[in-house]
């Protein structure tokens, strides 16, 4: 199985461009730079919280390194998509987000169970910066495309605005593989493989009977494996080492299989966040 996607931060959106002249075009006028410097503040407010999430999971931290990071990837391709008219700025907004985002740095290294809820949690609350193109509409950012309600984002995926969600019951679901939407915990995509489509159907809850001769199926639900030794349903809980014959074991979804190692579990900030972008060679 291909890794899943890690946990998204609210805001992360990617670069355009705009320009401004004064009224009358003889000369132009200075940037609006405060959807900019609001962002900068956020990130700095941001980056402060995530220290001890980063020293755990990274072991280091650099605020430059982390607020650049963002200022980079976050706030002048958002500012920019402001000054175009592509974008909104809703600084009632930050204040939700950033506390949304201090119960993942608390977290840090999240089981899915936990990564679903804060999914929710951040999807809802982190609405900063808000584009103008639907889902399903032209893009080349995200920052242009605008945040569906209720438990979902947007990003751009192959130059269109594609909402990702929490799915309920007996929605429609793809195949849980990349950055796609999701069935909602205790449910599992009936999909069947790479490319199809099925629908979010209960899952067998811990315990219950699994088919055990199929290795990476997603029966007992994202975050939960069939035991191949007694073919019931268990939660997986190794956040890295030793002890795996499937990727599903691994909170990861990652297994070695020579080694029967899962990778680490992703934490909810990235190292290049933590500690900045490595100098170019």
């Amino acid at each position: 199985m291909r890794r899943l996607a890690p946990l998204l931060l609210g805001l992360v959106i990617a670069a355009c461009s705009s320009s401004a002249t004064d009224v009358d075009g003889a000369n132009p006028s200075p940037p609006d730079t405060r959807v900019f410097d609001e962002c900068v503040d956020f990130a700095t407010r941001l980056c402060r919280d995530s220290q001890s999430c980063c020293q755990r999971a990274h072991g280091g931290f650099s605020l430059e390194g982390c607020v650049a990071s963002f200022e980079r990837d976050v706030c002048q391709p958002g500012a920019d998509a402001v000054m175009a008219g592509r974008a909104t700025f809703d600084e009632s907004a930050v204040d939700e987000c950033l506390a949304a985002h201090a119960e993942a740095h608390a977290v840090c290294v999240p089981t899915w169970k936990q990564t679903i809820a804060l999914r929710k949690r951040i999807y809802a609350a982190c609405r900063v910066i808000d584009g103008s193109s639907e889902p399903g509409r032209g893009c080349s950012i995200a920052a242009t495309c605008r945040r569906p309600a209720g438990n979902a984002t947007v990003e751009c995926i192959k130059n269109v605005c594609q909402k990702i969600e929490i799915l309920e019951q007996g929605a429609e679901c793809p195949f849980p593989s990349g950055s796609v939407s999701v069935c909602d915990d205790g449910l599992t995509c009936d999909a069947p493989g790479l490319g199809a489509t099925g629908h979010c159907i209960a899952a067998p809850a811990t315990g219950d009977t699994c088919d055990s001769s199929a290795l990476e199926s997603t029966e007992c639900g994202l975050g939960s494996y069939c035991d191949a030794e007694t073919a019931a349903c268990k939660l997986a809980e190794n956040l890295g080492g030793s002890g795996c014959a499937q990727s599903t074991e691994c909170v990861s979804f990652e297994c070695d299989r020579i080694d029967d190692t899962c990778a680490a579990a992703p934490a909810v900030l990235s190292r290049e966040t933590c500690l900045g972008r490595p100098p170019a060679p």
